[in-house]
């Protein structure tokens, strides 16, 4: 961890220079270190803006690239929701329009706690356009991701234009467009700050003043919520560690290192504590820890690590659907250029000072790979998610490869490589063998125009590996529009569509009743976004302003099971008759006590079943694809749904996360329409109440009779814990940054001393 390279490296041979002489002065060295700074920042700009515009691509000829399957059923209704919290006033922890999936912090992969996430949420919240929110949250990551993958390529000695070139491989690698960004898109946002981090650990590890930024670096990896990302930095860290104190960890040089290292990790894990304990607090009361997995579906096949250079690969994946030959997308692919380049590296500089940090790094990069390659544990299930580290590391180390001094490419070997594992590639799928020839020819006439130009370090090599880099991107994204292990949902794309119906009470709910499959195949004429107007998918009932039940929650609670709703909020056959099944603590049903006045079932057995099962007091009409019941409102104040006989409401005041009552009269049970989280308290006249659950879905309270306040108040369980976490974290940074900053001051005085006193 004490490689003395990158942009550390120049500051050192500067002060060094300083010390010695008399040629440069101190106004001298301050304006060279404005000069390299603002170099740095113009290419990390340059890398951001290449990935960035490289990612655009897609949109020129299908304006969906970046909405699809999760983006579309989950996370974009999500973040607009939690838009919506924020212009209301209230923190977004909570919305009480989704009862299943609506505790946004305990869910986790919001990032809640991360401070650019929300400010981009409420960029969101102005597009008219649900796949143009979609793709300018996408877009903006990837330029992240560019700059930090630069960073982390400086941060390890890489050249600055060669570091570019890394940064636009790393940002745009198949692993992280075809999944992090189209659909699982808190991978995205944490792999952008995970480069980031590294870079600023590979600094703190040769430097104390660099542990506050890496720490606030590694707090927006985790706030951001995924993970995998969290696990690939402590893996990473771990590597890195094994890696620098095996050749010399006796020195007190690597032990102070690693110290800081350590430090500045732990540090940001703590800082972001408030948006990880809630996540943990809130697991053991959901179906998710009882759910059973296949270890080795997703699970990386080994082959697939050495493909990042060639475009098609077709391989046999264990996927949803069991084992399948995938020949699109090519989720492996990172740059053809890769494997050239580390074919021909200087590997025994690894072993030089200058090499330390690529070292460093590769062994992190290695130990991903295999993370990548592994069965799923737990809950790190689907270990696939762990390729694009992998991608971005092969990609960093790629570009430090070629920055180095005498780096030069053999004709011969580049040409086999690239042709051979071209032709090795589409084996397993003999048509794809003329696919990837007709790919990788342009290539390998590339690789002669750069030999014939002067070799891959010169400007003109440089710019055709870049624009080769990014027209085979174009090519690939053109030939596979979608990601076909995604389901092919196609809604309506203007937010205004779903609001056509006309809007609920407030604290009345929708519940959908539906069969998963009922969206596969139905892409003919008009049918899909009729279908998503009555059947909107998982949380996008969101986007017509009314409260549902069946969202989509991967922390689904337990008791949305006994009702026969998954997790993406599709029912089995019999769910009406569960949901009007009379409860033995109150006497009501479900139905009754979540306050439903609407009720979209799905043509056939659902649709027959229902209405049956409700009983008189329902009007119907045909709809998309089933029939729409609806009935009056109870018209209760806020989401109360049950009432004590004989009380009566004085007043009423309700928000998101609090709610207060004035009561008179008999006492007795409420049941308020909301789904129950861990963390609900209620307090009757400030002394306070047992929250307990009915159904396993809905909070409730039994209050004395007479007259005074009832609050219900949602705090998640876990919040304070992780709270006075993070202050601790931030006293000890701060105290931190005063005592580097003594020291530096300190340190310069004792330094100009040296010079003058041998000068007299």
């Amino acid at each position: 961890m004490t490689a003395g390279s990158g942009p550390l490296a120049g500051r050192t041979a500067l002060s060094g220079r300083a010390i010695s002489g008399r040629a440069i002065s101190g106004r001298a060295v301050s304006g060279s270190r404005r000069s390299r700074a603002g170099a740095e920042i113009g290419h990390a700009v340059l890398a951001a803006c290449l990935a960035a515009a490289t990612a655009a691509i897609p949109l020129l000829h299908e304006p969906g690239f970046y909405f699809r399957d999760d983006a579309q059923a989950y996370f974009l209704p999500g973040f607009l929701e939690i838009a919506r919290l924020i212009r209301s006033g209230e923190w977004p922890f909570l919305t009480p329009r989704l009862f299943q999936g609506g505790a946004f912090l305990a869910e986790y992969q919001y990032g809640v706690f991360n401070p650019v996430c929300l400010a981009l949420y409420l960029v969101l919240d102005g597009f008219e356009r649900l796949d143009r929110a979609a793709a300018f949250y996408a877009v903006f990551h990837i330029g992240l991701l560019g700059a930090g993958t630069y960073a982390l390529g400086r941060s390890i000695g890489t050249g600055r234009p060669f570091a570019v070139l890394g940064g636009l491989a790393g940002a745009t690698c198949f692993g992280i467009v075809d999944w992090g960004a189209v659909s699982w898109v808190p991978g995205l946002v944490s792999a952008a700050w995970l480069t980031w981090a590294a870079a600023f650990l590979m600094w703190a590890g040769r430097d104390g003043r660099f542990v506050p930024p890496a720490a606030l670096a590694v707090f927006l990896v985790v706030a951001s919520g995924w993970p995998f990302a969290d696990a690939a930095l402590l893996a990473g860290v771990g590597a890195c560690l094994v890696a620098g104190a095996y050749p010399g960890g006796t020195t007190g040089a690597d032990r102070r290192a690693g110290i800081r290292v350590l430090l500045a990790t732990g540090l940001g894990f703590a800082l972001a504590a408030p948006a990880w304990m809630p996540l943990a607090a809130a697991i053991g009361s959901t179906a998710r820890l009882a759910a059973s997995f296949d270890p080795h579906q997703w699970q990386t096949p080994l082959p697939t690590l050495v493909a990042i250079g060639v475009p098609l690969f077709p391989q046999a994946w264990t996927t949803f659907d069991g084992l399948s030959l995938i020949a699109s997308p090519p989720m492996h692919y990172v740059g053809w250029w890769i494997p050239v380049a580390l074919l021909h590296g200087a590997w025994s500089r690894l072993r030089t000072p200058g090499g330390a940090g690529a070292a460093l790094l590769l062994a992190a990069t290695l130990v991903l790979g295999l993370l990548a390659a592994a069965p799923g544990v737990s809950q790190l299930r689907w270990p696939f998610r762990f390729l694009p580290y992998f991608q971005i590391g092969s990609a960093v180390l790629g570009a430090w490869f070629l920055s180095q001094p005498g780096h030069g490419w053999s004709a011969r070997s580049a040409l086999a490589l690239i042709l051979g594992a071209g032709v090795l590639a589409g084996l397993p799928l003999s048509p794809a063998i003329g696919l990837n020839l007709a790919l990788l020819l342009p290539v390998a006439l590339i690789v002669l125009i750069i030999l014939r130009g002067g070799g891959p370090r010169t400007r003109m090599g440089l710019i055709a590996l870049g624009a080769s880099h990014i027209a085979l991107f174009a090519a690939l994204t053109s030939l596979f529009p979608e990601n076909s292990a995604l389901p092919d949902w196609r809604p309506p794309m203007e937010r205004t569509a779903y609001r056509a119906e006309p809007r609920l009470q407030q604290g009345d709910a929708a519940l959908l009743l539906f069969e998963r499959a009922l969206f596969r195949g139905a892409r003919i004429g008009d049918a899909t976004p009729a279908l998503y107007l009555a059947f909107p998918q998982g949380n996008a009932v969101l986007h017509t302003g009314d409260a549902a039940i069946a969202g989509y929650s991967p922390m689904r609670g337990k008791g949305f099971g006994a009702l026969c709703l998954d997790y993406i909020g599709g029912s089995c056959p019999d769910a009406a008759e569960r949901w009007t099944r009379p409860d033995p603590v109150t006497g009501a049903n479900s139905l009754d006590l979540a306050r439903v006045t609407r009720v979209t079932a799905q043509a056939g057995p659902r649709a027959e079943a229902f209405a049956v099962a409700a009983g008189a007091g329902w009007t119907h009409r045909s709809v998309a694809g089933g029939t729409l019941f609806e009935r009056p409102s109870p018209g209760l104040p806020g989401t109360l749904s049950r009432l004590p006989d004989g009380a009566e409401i004085i007043s009423a005041a309700e928000g998101a996360r609090e709610a207060r009552y004035g009561l008179a009269g008999a006492g007795g049970r409420l049941v308020w329409a909301r789904a129950w989280y861990p963390g609900y308290q209620a307090t009757w006249n400030g002394q306070p109440l047992t929250v307990e659950i009915v159904n396993d879905i809905l909070p409730c309270v039994v209050v004395p009779a007479g007259t005074g306040e009832l609050v219900l108040r949602y705090r998640p369980r876990g919040l304070g814990l992780g709270l006075a976490l993070a202050a601790l974290a931030l006293v000890a940074l701060a105290a931190w940054t005063l005592g580097t900053q003594r020291t530096s001051r300190r340190t310069p005085r004792r330094l100009l001393r040296r010079p003058t006193a041998a000068a007299t």
